[in-house]
Parts: C-alpha cells; sequence; structure tokens
C-alpha cells in the first residue's frame, strides 16, 4: 500500500514540502495531496519580495540563523540540512528558475516575478502531488490515521503536514486556521500578534510623516515603551501618509505591545546614525561658523533630504532661520529633531497589514530534528503556524524551505 501525505495548506510552505516530498521519494510508493481553501495555491507567496519573491538569503547560516530572533537554536539544523545554497540549487536545476544575488546577499528569481515562482512550484508538482482547491478544512481527527473533513468531503491520510499560514494579511486567506486545529490536535498555541509590519503615528506626528510621504532616509529606529527601550535598528526608513515603513521599521515592530492603550509607546529617530549628539553639534557649529548666510535647511540637507531637513528644523523651531545669530538653543532644538525624533504610535501592529505572524505553535511541541508534533506522532508542523518570525530578506521563506525538507524527510523514512 501507499503511504498518504496530507498537506493542510498550499501557501509556500505546502508547496515546498510538495516539492522535497517528490525530490525525495525516489521509488517510495507515495500520494500526496495538497488541501487549500483558496481557488489557487500560493496566494500570500505571490506578495513576497513586493511582488519579486525574495526566495532566500546567502549568508552563512550561523549569521542567517540570528535573523529568526528566540529561534534560532530551534532552526539550525533545518538550516544546516537544507540552507541557502541548497534552495538556489532547487530552484535553478530542478525548478527551473535562475536566480540572482542583490544587495545584504538576499536572493531573487531573475524573472523578479513571484507569480512566476508560484507557477513554476505548482508545474513542479504536477504529476506527483494532488491539490485540491476550494477546500477549506473543517475538521481534523487522529485515529489510527488522519481524518480531514472539508468542504469538498472526507479524507483519511498517514501523515500529516500542518502549513496552514499565520493570521498575517487575512485577505490571503491566512485567517488563524493552523491554530485552531493545532489546538483542537491537543498543541498549546501562543497567542500571536503582527511582525514585520508598518507602524502608524498618532496626531501631529502623523501630520509629519504625511508630509515627508515617500521620502526615505537612512536611519536608526528605536523603539520605546513606557520609558524603556524594546529594541534598535539601523537602516533604511520610508515616511508614508500613515506613519512609517521600511525594513528597520519592520523589523522591530514585533516588540511593539500588543495592546498600547494608555500607554507611552513610541519610536526615536536618530537621522544621522553616523555621529554621536556631541559630533553633530561639533560638525553643525562648524558649518554655521563657515556658512553664516546661509539658510539651517540648506545646512541641514548635507544630513537628509530637503525636504526632511524644512520638516525637522519646523518641529525645532528654527524654520527660515539662517546661519548668522543661531544660538546654543537652537543648536539644541535641532540635534533634538535630528538625533531623539520622535514619532508617536497610534495603536499597535495592525495584524491585516503584517507580513508576517509572531506567536502559534511553541516550539517546544516540535522536535527540531524532524518537525514532527512531539504531542501527536505522525503530525508535522512547519511555516507560520509555529512561534517562528524571521526578519524581512528571504529569511522566512527559506525557513520554510528548510522545515519542508526535514518533514518530508522523516515521513519518507519512517515506518
Amino acid at each position: 500500500m501507499s503511504k498518504r501525505v496530507g498537506i493542510i495548506g498550499g501557501g509556500a510552505a505546502g508547496l515546498f514540502a510538495a516539492c522535497q516530498l517528490k525530490r525525495l521519494k525516489g521509488s517510495s510508493n507515495i500520494e500526496i495531496t495538497i488541501l487549500e481553501k483558496n481557488p489557487v495555491p500560493g496566494k500570500k507567496l505571490i506578495l513576497t519580495g513586493h511582488g519579486r519573491c525574495n526566495i532566500t538569503n546567502r549568508k552563512d547560516i550561523n549569521k542567517l540563523k540570528e535573523g529568526y530572533h528566540d529561534a534560532d537554536k530551534f532552526l539550525y539544523p533545518a538550516l544546516k540540512e537544507f540552507g541557502p545554497e541548497d534552495t538556489v540549487r532547487l530552484f535553478e536545476n530542478e525548478i527551473g528558475l535562475k536566480t540572482k544575488e542583490e544587495d545584504n546577499n538576499r536572493i531573487f528569481p531573475v524573472c523578479d516575478s513571484a507569480v512566476t515562482v508560484r507557477d513554476r512550484l505548482v508545474s513542479y508538482i504536477t504529476g506527483s502531488t494532488k491539490t485540491v482547491c476550494d477546500c477549506a478544512v473543517k475538521a481534523i481527527r487522529k485515529t489510527t490515521e488522519f481524518e480531514v473533513d472539508t468542504a469538498k468531503g472526507k479524507f483519511t491520510f498517514d501523515n500529516l503536514i500542518l502549513c496552514c499560514g499565520g493570521s498575517s494579511f487575512p485577505k490571503t486567506g491566512s485567517a488563524g486556521d493552523s491554530y485552531r486545529f493545532a489546538k483542537e490536535l491537543g498543541h498549546d498555541v501562543i497567542p500571536v500578534r503582527g511582525a514585520l509590519a508598518p507602524l502608524k503615528a498618532a496626531g501631529n506626528d502623523r501630520d509629519f510623516c504625511k508630509s515627508l510621504s515617500g521620502v526615505p532616509v537612512n536611519a536608526r529606529v528605536s523603539l520605546y515603551s513606557e520609558g524603556k527601550k524594546a529594541a534598535s535598528k539601523e537602516g533604511e526608513l520610508l515616511f508614508a501618509e500613515f506613519g512609517v515603513t521600511g525594513p528597520s521599521v519592520m523589523e522591530i515592530s514585533r516588540e511593539v505591545p500588543k495592546d498600547i492603550s494608555g500607554k507611552d509607546v513610541y519610536i526615536e529617530l536618530d537621522l544621522v546614525p553616523s555621529m554621536s549628539d556631541e559630533e553633530f553639534d561639533k560638525e553643525l557649529q562648524n558649518l554655521i561658523g563657515q556658512h553664516a548666510d546661509t539658510k539651517i535647511t540648506t545646512l541641514l540637507s548635507r544630513f537628509v533630504p530637503q525636504s526632511v531637513a524644512a520638516e525637522t528644523a519646523k518641529r525645532a523651531g528654527t524654520e527660515g532661520l539662517y546661519a548668522q545669530g543661531f544660538t546654543k538653543e537652537n543648536r539644541k532644538n535641532v540635534c533634538r529633531e535630528m538625533k531623539h525624533l520622535k514619532i508617536s504610535l497610534a495603536e499597535a501592529v495592525d495584524i491585516n497589514i503584517a507580513y508576517v505572524t509572531r506567536g502559534g505553535v511553541p516550539l517546544k511541541e516540535i522536535d527540531r530534528k524532524t518537525m514532527e508534533s512531539k504531542v501527536i506522532p505522525g503530525l508535522y508542523i512547519i511555516g507560520e503556524a509555529l512561534d517562528i518570525d524571521g526578519i524581512s530578506g528571504g529569511y522566512n521563506l527559506q525557513a520554510c524551505m528548510s522545515e519542508a525538507y526535514l518533514a518530508s524527510k522523516n515521513i519518507l523514512n519512517s515506518n
């Protein structure tokens, strides 16, 4: 008899699992079935990398694992067995997509199309995998086998890979189904919240951000909650009508408290992270001494874009002033806005626009060497269903691929 493997969810993790099962099965007699509730698989996958699909990140594994926060040790065996180089080889040699490396070791397909990536993955598994779409799962039971009730009838499997996503971007179908099924099967679930998300500014700070909408800067972004620094990251920031976004902002968003009502929660922007406060003030004094007839906004534009210089000068109360006659108090105010620009947050991270989910099935309930559940034998949990959220730059898709490899390998090797 053939071994029946069910994959709940046809997103990135589900498609990767089907790919790994196909390439590893050899002469094994195995039936692979994906149950996907959307009309087509990979709905969220086509949004990754702003539609270009950042497949992986080519950093050394010891450096790469640092991008998974507290899950670094858990993921290490998976990354070691199937790392970024393996992913690149799989895409280029088997799936048929050439790749290219961009800044910060990010790997993209040469075609720059996440839709093409999804389509090639589907094409690769066609023939080895039965994909059933518009097939919402209603319930899962484990007896001697896995019984799955769906909108298209009942399915039975010997092994089950649970990977129907997290709760971020629910319009793509990630509505938290993984957590409900995991709970029903006996797992705990850590309360979820959004990660890798833009941040919405409050009040006048929102107006400030709106006035600079679309302007990028390099800044150190620090998150403060009740007077304590919760996180800090230097990198690109992009002002938007609602607040701020960009890699540095999105990386620290996971640390925003789930409920900020009544709390003093804000981010602080250092717009000149290459200098200390003292160094910046000294440089500003030098410029003032050398350019007495120049407006202060023009001098500040040496550090930041002109539009940002104008708006920060306005916040500092020095708009329109010339260097000549610029006082120590004026410099103090400018330094505050350039080095400690405070933006209050209007609300906690909106999971509807977060790219990944923080929380989910606790890692202590999963065997990190096989991805098999320690609660239900034969059940494997991968992807956003787990309490793993990586930083942006190909980290999350690589985690899915590595986890899919371990799960597939163990299923094929088990009796």
